[in-house]
């Protein structure tokens, strides 16, 4: 499959709801109810604001997959400029990957290492020393790519349910 990468805008974010309420599904089964999982529809409206927050005060970087040739976007990546904290020296500002979504049908194409391969063109472009991703711990194909395309662990996250 020819993939083109493009930029993407604020007026872009509709389009991305099927890849995103499909990656809700996705995490659905990879978390396997060990945790609760937002419906898709009410999961993709909390990102999409969150989606025109970023891209609207400039933090956001969007870049979209198409066929080459095709209208349809078949994956994205979105990925926020942050200042680095307190601890880790990783420079003025670092980008975090926020979302890494490929179509089902896409899914081994090479749609994600593409996509990350734009995303990470444009922080070096900008200065950035450092980026990241988080993973679900079961999702083996995604942890696979990520450490193709260089990603290892830092900081593991705990989660534990409270009964209170």
């Amino acid at each position: 499959m020819d993939i083109e990468i493009t930029p993407g805008a604020l007026g872009d974010v509709d389009a991305l709801a099927p890849l995103w309420k499909a990656m809700v599904e996705h995490h659905r089964t990879v978390v396997a109810g060990r945790v609760p999982v937002r419906p898709a529809g009410e999961a993709w409206e909390r990102r999409r604001r969150e989606y025109a927050s970023w891209l609207g005060d400039g933090s956001g970087l969007l870049f979209l997959a198409h066929r080459e040739g095709a209208d349809e976007v078949v994956g994205y990546a979105m990925c926020r400029l942050l200042p680095s904290g307190p601890t880790f020296d990783l420079g003025p500002v670092r980008g975090d990957v926020e979302s890494l979504a490929v179509s089902p049908q896409a899914r081994g194409a090479g749609v994600g290492t593409a996509l990350l391969g734009a995303v990470r063109t444009e922080l070096e472009a900008r200065g950035c020393r450092h980026w990241s991703i988080s993973v679900a711990a079961d999702n083996a194909g995604a942890v696979r790519l990520y450490e193709r395309v260089g990603f290892r662990p830092l900081v593991q996250m705990m989660h534990a349910p409270l009964t209170g």
